[in-house]
């Protein structure tokens, strides 16, 4: 086979195929091999049980995981400013991805005590399947990545250029000045002296 032939299943729908199969491979032996460290009881709860009691708060804190990372399509959206280089959003989008399952997790439970907090965890470790150090230690990288991302954004905000179109002189059926100021703000008053 020529470099150019293997370029061209790489780069085909056979590639994304081929991809998708050695990742299922790779997870699957990754998930045998850490079997062993996640943890399938805590006191005299065992695994099926701590899913069974955690199932409602698991698919929740599920679902604000999913929210985090989907704040991302906002900050990259064309009215705010980000461009596609911009890492910033994405880093902000990963922390809160991490975080708010494991903030709502302890929220919820941290009422009927800590034991109650450590189960729930611990159910959120057996579900995710994956060893608590290696999940923590990911939620932990990805926490700091978004605190960095957000500071580094609230100290240098992206550069913003409202569309040249509106900036121009108003006609018939146009925005007038005054709309204009209350879409745009002070951009466009400096932009258009």
């Amino acid at each position: 086979m020529s470099v150019e032939q293997i370029r061209s299943i790489a780069c085909g729908p056979i590639g994304g195929v081929i991809s998708a199969i050695i990742g299922s491979l790779i997870f699957n032996w990754q998930v045998k091999r850490w079997s062993r460290w996640i943890p399938t009881k805590v006191g005299e709860k065992g695994k099926k049980q701590l899913l069974e009691e955690h199932k409602g708060t698991l698919r929740i804190a599920k679902v604000f995981g999913l929210a985090g990372l989907s704040t991302m399509l906002l900050y990259y959206r064309k009215s705010h400013g980000m461009t596609g280089k911009d890492w910033r959003g994405i880093g902000i989008a990963m922390g809160l991805m991490a975080s708010l399952p494991v903030a709502y997790i302890v929220a919820v439970n941290i009422m009927h005590g800590t034991e109650r907090v450590k189960e729930a965890l611990v159910a959120f470790v057996i579900a995710e399947r994956t060893p608590p150090k290696v999940l923590f230690v990911f939620i932990g990288i990805c926490f700091v990545t978004g605190v960095v991302c957000a500071i580094s954004l609230l100290f240098q905000p992206p550069h913003f250029t409202p569309p040249t179109e509106l900036l121009q002189p108003a006609r018939h059926g146009a925005l007038s000045s005054a709309s204009r100021f209350a879409q745009f703000g002070p951009a466009w008053v400096i932009s258009n002296r």
